[in-house]
């Protein structure tokens, strides 16, 4: 203890006042004239110089302080994880697996000899939950580990998911367990405990499966920070670590191929849990394999294979079907497979598209085009050349002598190429025979040249069919405008557009799409034909407010018309060998000439915004519908049906939807899909025509809920790193045990202020006491 005084004097001058004052009190009750006695004298001085002192010690404003060093035990942690993928069930595939069940459930004494090869006793539950194992190991009577760490040291219980939270009173732990939150930060729980207010803990136990998507550390980062600390992790790890998955994220397959014609299917998987074996991945058509290929396992969120196959007219392969691509696991086991396939309708041809292509003269868009479609293993390409030469023309096939002569040799085509031709090549009656062409089902494409195409044609019947308005006459030629490179802009239609993919993956074909070559010449004066589509538009030029289509569509009859405002394709074959131009005009082609070659044009299309729908994350899906004269659909709205075709039968497993019309463009309608539960979807439509399209919602990257073992080796890693240890069920009766009990020292401090109410009542009591004495004294 020690006396310390805050004042504004020090206690050398206060005592020095204090003795100077004593004597001058006595001095003047020594000379005092009244009638006292010595001793009367003494006591009055003496009451005077308590007064003073009184007085001075007040002013010094002293405080007591008392100092008290001892030893506190420091808290033990315990950290419980409450996530949502906690109420994972874990298919036990091993008997060791199923044996720590039974150990945590009380079955097999939690201190006996594991046998691994041991099968549990009967009445263990199979495959429970994850959380359900945490209740029970804490609850467990005999193994009560709760007392055991609280031997170590005072026992501090936290939650933790996406934040941590601690619990008043640890003994609520039951109660507040929900197992809910979305978000796991393992690492960052961890961090927060040790770093927190106080001592830090002796150690810090924690019971979780390892699941981390929320912490900007990892959990080895966190683990060298314990080490500074002096603090150990002791893990015990939550579920199976022998869950291994895989699954089909999506395939890319056109709905009709063509039999001999090689089909390459580009198909998106993932693997979790396996480092070894081999993945199959198969392709069938009904009950026919048509391809296998086998891959090497190694964990990833993002894989891609391209299996090729080529159906064959011997193989007795269906027409029609689902082609349904399968990933397997081979030398390992799976414990979760519902995600492992994935369909899609599929038709197969026994004819190739074919094409009769117009031209004036072999320009250079044609004579690249010609070889393109000449190569083609789908198309069937006759050609005419109105400025060619005669000899080459009449030599036979790839080459026509001129126009077809009848409407019969015209309608025997699936797909007209008309290029820079004049209307007077095509004559009176031809026109109308390419509109009737059309209207009954067949496709028109049209690619603008510098003459003729499409102005030249302004007062004939191709007018009507074209996706386009122009002018009588083309625009007149500004020759002091110099033309400048542009590159053509996807619409929203055109991202969503088959024939426009230049790659499989919807972000590698946009970015594709802003690297190419640029072009120089369009159309100019063209606008859209109200119902047409536009897919592809000049960045910069306009007619109105509108920018120029380069690359417009609609359906006219039962057929299709396409127009290409440029002639400039075939500068991408100075890119990636020409296979982008030769993916382009090969889609295209074949996306045109399908319909015809069918007979049964689609009236209702679906398309979804993305490839990939996601749990949690609402998509688009759209629709383009045509009435019965293949018109676009002037209805407000399209009514369909959502099915959840994983969902058992009953109210849940089917919902409606409502496809509003799209604003300003006339046969486009759109819905909100709320990709609410994760499984396979069909959207139905009945009216105006039938339509379906069947779809998967997938979990996002690291979801709390997708399927994925505990993660033995990060966990144990982390604990080890540390200096503590990992357990299993089996371990557990000793976990309490390794723990070594720490103290931390601790000073306290407690400062009693004298300046207080007693030393006041002090004071006026001595200067009341000399007072009274001295009215006693019959002194004034």
């Amino acid at each position: 203890m020690s006396l310390q005084f805050n004042g504004l004097m020090s206690p050398v001058v206060a005592a020095a006042a204090a003795v100077a004052a004593a004597a001058v009190v006595f001095l003047l009750y020594a000379r005092e004239e009244g009638r006292l006695g010595p001793v009367r004298r003494a006591v009055l001085a003496l009451l005077r110089t308590a007064v003073v002192a009184a007085a001075l010690f007040l002013l010094l404003r002293p405080v007591l302080l008392a100092e008290e060093r001892r030893e506190r035990p420091r808290p033990v942690a315990l950290l419980l994880d409450d996530s949502q993928s906690m109420t994972q069930r874990d298919q036990r595939l091993s008997a060791a697996d199923r044996r720590r069940v039974a150990v945590a459930e009380g079955r097999v004494p939690p201190d006996a000899p594991f046998s691994p090869d041991a099968e549990p006793p009967e009445g263990t539950s199979e495959n429970p939950s994850r959380a359900e194992l945490v209740r029970a190991v804490l609850g467990h009577p005999k193994l009560a580990l709760l007392d055991g760490l609280r031997r170590a040291g005072p026992l501090q219980v936290y939650l933790f998911g996406q934040r941590v939270r601690r619990l008043e009173d640890p003994a609520r732990w039951a109660e507040e367990l929900r197992f809910a939150d979305a978000r796991t930060a393992l690492a960052e729980a961890v961090r927060e405990v040790l770093s927190g207010a106080g001592d830090p803990p002796a150690a810090i136990v924690i019971a979780t499966d390892g699941r981390d998507n929320a912490s900007a550390l990892g959990l080895d980062e966190v683990a060298l920070e314990c080490v500074r600390s002096g603090v150990p992790l002791h893990i015990w790890g939550v579920g199976s670590s022998e869950v291994g998955n895989l699954a089909v994220r999506d395939f890319a397959c056109p709905e009709t191929v063509f039999y001999d014609d090689e089909v390459a299917v580009p198909v998106r998987w993932r693997c979790r849990g396996f480092r070894q074996g081999t993945a199959e991945i198969e392709l069938r058509l009904g009950d026919r394999v048509l391809a296998r290929r086998e891959v090497p396992l190694r964990e990833g969120e993002e894989f891609r294979e391209v299996v090729p196959f080529t159906p064959r007219k011997d193989a007795g392969l269906p027409e029609k079907g689902d082609l349904v691509v399968t990933v397997r696991a081979r030398g390992v086991s799976e414990t979760f497979t519902a995600d492992n396939e994935l369909r899609r309708p599929l038709s197969i041809v026994d004819r190739k598209v074919r094409i009769l292509y117009v031209e004036e003269a072999p320009r250079w868009e044609y004579k690249f085009l010609q070889t393109a479609l000449l190569r083609d293993r789908r198309a069937e390409a006759r050609f005419v050349v109105a400025q060619g030469d005669r000899r080459a023309l009449e030599s036979g096939p790839p080459y026509l002598p001129g126009f077809p002569s009848t409407r019969a040799e015209l309608f025997a085509f699936d797909v007209l190429i008309l290029g820079d031709v004049p209307a007077s090549f095509l004559g009176n009656e031809r026109p109308a025979w390419i509109r009737d062409f059309v209207r009954e089902g067949g496709s028109l494409i049209v690619i603008a040249g510098r003459r003729n195409a499409p102005w030249g044609w302004a007062k004939t019947e191709l007018a009507e069919v074209l996706p386009v308005e122009f002018p009588g006459a083309r625009p007149p030629f500004n020759p002091a405008e110099r033309p400048t490179a542009y590159v053509p802009v996807l619409t929203r239609q055109g991202q969503r557009a088959e024939m426009l993919a230049l790659a499989d993956d919807p972000d590698e074909s946009a970015r594709l799409w802003r690297e190419l070559p640029g072009f120089y010449g369009f159309a100019p004066g063209v606008r859209l034909r109200p119902g047409a589509a536009a897919l592809l538009v000049h960045p910069r030029a306009k007619v109105g407010d509108a920018p120029v289509p380069v690359l417009a569509v609609h359906h006219y009859g039962k057929g299709q018309a396409l127009f290409l405002g440029t002639d400039e394709t075939w500068r991408w074959r100075a890119r990636d060998e020409g296979r982008l131009f030769a993916r382009f005009w090969g889609q295209t082609i074949y996306q045109m000439g399908l319909p015809h070659l069918l007979g049964a044009p689609k009236r209702v299309q679906l398309a979804l915004e993305r490839p990939e729908n996601v749990l949690g994350r609402p998509a688009y899906v759209y629709a383009r519908a045509f009435d019965p004269e293949f018109r676009p659909y002037s209805g407000e709205r399209i009514r369909a049906r959502l099915e959840f075709l994983d969902a058992p039968a009953g109210p849940d497993r089917e919902r409606t939807l409502s496809l509003e019309a799209v604003p300003g463009q006339p046969g486009d309608y759109r819905a909100l899909l709320p990709n609410d539960a994760v499984g396979r979807w069909a959207l139905r439509v009945d009216e105006p025509a039938p339509a379906a399209l069947e779809f998967r919602v997938n979990l996002p990257p690291q979801h709390e809920l997708e399927v994925a073992g505990m993660e033995e080796e990060t966990l144990r890693a982390a604990a080890e790193a540390s200096g503590g240890a990992f357990y299993r069920e089996e371990d557990l009766h000793r976990l309490a045990a390794s723990l070594r009990p720490k103290s931390s020292p601790v000073v306290e401090r407690r400062e009693t202020l004298l300046w207080n109410a007693p030393m006041l009542v002090l004071f006026v009591a001595l200067i009341g006491a000399e007072w009274i004495l001295r009215k006693f004294s019959n002194l004034s």
